[in-house]
């Protein structure tokens, strides 16, 4: 007898193809069989779809979960809008490697974007986390990449220069023994320090582990604006010389000045590289703002040692003059976000201190205005007196390119969803796939409903190799996600961000219910996924 059956759905399989009409058998957690409507087998457990949509569950291939997968109410936010798996380690900047001489530095460092790690979690290798995981009650499937800034920051934490020959052999054994472990590919945050100390070559020693084989690399860009051809340009080189498949994280075109025309010439820079056979694939979040660290918007150079070394600089008043006349004007040796987007479509998320918390949602003009001062002033005396530990939503985006990328073929639909510790969250953290289903495919009809799910299932699955996900057939785990379409509603927004998402009548974690019209049970039968070979 089946567990489950599943009767009268409208199947939308992940495919991308029409959807047809068929009853879902599950047993011992797989999809069992498929067959007409009113089948008529047996079952333990039947659940009546009522001519709604039947979709394998959300695949979420760009979340920061490393340290929140540990905490209290983890999965909810995820299973209340149909996510059954996630991926994190992405932008370079995974917990692992997490070796005990530099926990002191990375734990600051990544805790705006994956949050705070408990302090009985012990760990340095990816084989150590998983299986961690492996021990953890998981709501949903999560797994992981291994991020290459993490890499470098175990070995040689901020400094500069070229990996000695030891550090080069200590990162690429952390790098082999994560894909051993079951990584599904490599992260880069060539935006971000440490990685910017690397040049074309220093990418390609640390990384040789990886040269030929299956293994994508999983890419933020290192610039997303006025940098973005040769930033593209850079990375699809990379991939090349390694022989590996690309994909670029969270593509966009930043600042007003480039919105188009820009986006227009850097996809076909992607489409050249296809024609040359590079498999390379890409994914987007729908909203038009991101987000980070406030720190982030600084050169490089003073981003050297880390968020408190960064508020030390500008506490010196040459450096601080120095940074602020960069910051002044356009700049081709990195992505000056100040040029493009300007102070005033940076609002602070997040702050630390008890004196500061008045200026979270409040954009950096209007914090200025506050105080008295020139934006620039008041950005740089935030991150003094927070040490750094400033997260920020920064408004980048435009709507018609976010349509343009969501209707590219190759495209996949991300949240992005970072972990600040307090103040606000973007909303993508909670409303990312209801938003997708709600406005872009039933009100604005920029995707069909096929299109859309195939690009947070099976395209997710396809780019990583997630073994036994993302479609619907035999054989394939239970992850389900029932719903009426035109019930879909997201209620995040950027001021009330945390508004979960309504409207799915069923989500199934390998063939257990976990949400039943908006209420979640708390169940635990997620597993830690991992890449089957290299």
């Amino acid at each position: 007898m089946l567990d489950c059956i599943i009767t009268h759905g409208r199947i939308v399989d992940g495919s991308g193809g029409t959807p047809y009409l068929g009853d879902i058998g599950i047993h011992e957690g797989k999809i069992a069989c498929i067959m007409p409507w009113g089948s008529g087998l047996a079952a333990a457990q039947t659940i009546d779809a009522a001519n709604q949509y039947v979709s394998p569950g959300f695949i979420d291939m760009h979340r920061h979960e490393d340290a929140v997968v540990f905490s209290p109410g983890y999965g909810e936010v995820q299973l209340r809008q149909g996510i059954t798996s996630a991926i994190s380690g992405n932008c370079g900047l995974s917990i692992v490697p997490f070796p005990p001489k530099q926990r002191a530095l990375i734990a600051p460092y990544l805790k705006p974007i994956i949050g705070i790690l408990p302090e009985d979690k012990d760990f340095e290798t990816m084989g150590d986390y998983l299986g961690l995981l492996d021990k953890q009650p998981l709501p949903i499937n999560v797994g992981m990449l291994m991020g290459n800034g993490t890499i470098r920051m175990a070995v040689q934490g901020f400094e500069k220069g070229r990996l000695s020959k030891e550090g080069v052999q200590q990162a690429r054994a952390y790098l082999e023994e994560a894909l051993q472990s079951g990584a599904f590919g490599v992260s880069l945050g060539l935006a971000y320090m440490p990685e910017t100390c690397y040049d074309q070559a220093g990418f390609i020693e640390v990384l040789e582990p990886i040269r030929g084989s299956s293994v994508p690399l999983v890419t933020h860009i290192r610039g997303e604006g006025n940098l973005l051809v040769e930033s593209l340009e850079e990375i699809i080189a990379l991939a090349e010389a390694l022989q590996v498949p690309l994909h670029i994280s969270h593509y966009k075109c930043v600042g007003s000045k480039n919105w188009g025309h820009v986006l227009h010439k850097a996809t076909g820079t992607v489409d050249r590289a296809r024609d040359r056979g590079l498999r390379i694939t890409l994914d987007v979040y729908p909203w038009t703002a991101g987000a980070s660290q406030l720190a982030q918007v600084l050169p490089p150079e003073y981003l050297e040692g880390g968020l408190a070394k960064a508020a030390a600089r500008l506490k010196d008043p040459a450096l601080r003059r120095e940074c602020a006349r960069v910051l002044s004007q356009p700049n081709e040796r990195f992505e000056n976000q100040i040029d493009l987007i300007g102070w005033e479509n940076i609002m602070v998320s997040a702050v630390h201190t008890e004196q500061n918390q008045p200026y979270v949602g409040k954009r950096i003009t209007e914090i200025a205005q506050e105080r008295g001062c020139d934006p620039v002033d008041a950005a740089f005396d935030l991150l003094i007196e927070e040490t750094g530990d400033v997260a920020m939503v920064n408004f980048i985006a435009c709507e018609a390119d976010i349509k343009t990328i969501l209707q590219y073929p190759y495209s996949s639909v991300i949240s992005d969803a970072v972990y600040p510790a307090g103040g606000l969250p973007h909303p993508r953290q909670y409303g990312t796939f209801p938003k997708l289903l709600s406005e872009y495919v039933r009100d604005r009809k920029i995707l069909t409903l096929p299109e859309a799910i195939h690009k947070i299932t099976q395209g997710p699955a396809s780019v990583f190799s997630i073994p036994h996900k993302g479609s619907i057939a035999e054989g394939y785990d239970a992850d389900l996600v029932i719903f009426d379409l035109e019930r879909i509603e997201n209620h995040a927004s950027y001021v009330e961000p945390r508004g979960l998402g309504t409207g799915f009548s069923y989500v199934l974690v390998n063939g257990v219910v976990a949400n039943d019209h908006d209420r979640y049970y708390g169940t635990t039968s997620g597993q830690v996924l991992r890449r089957k070979g290299v």
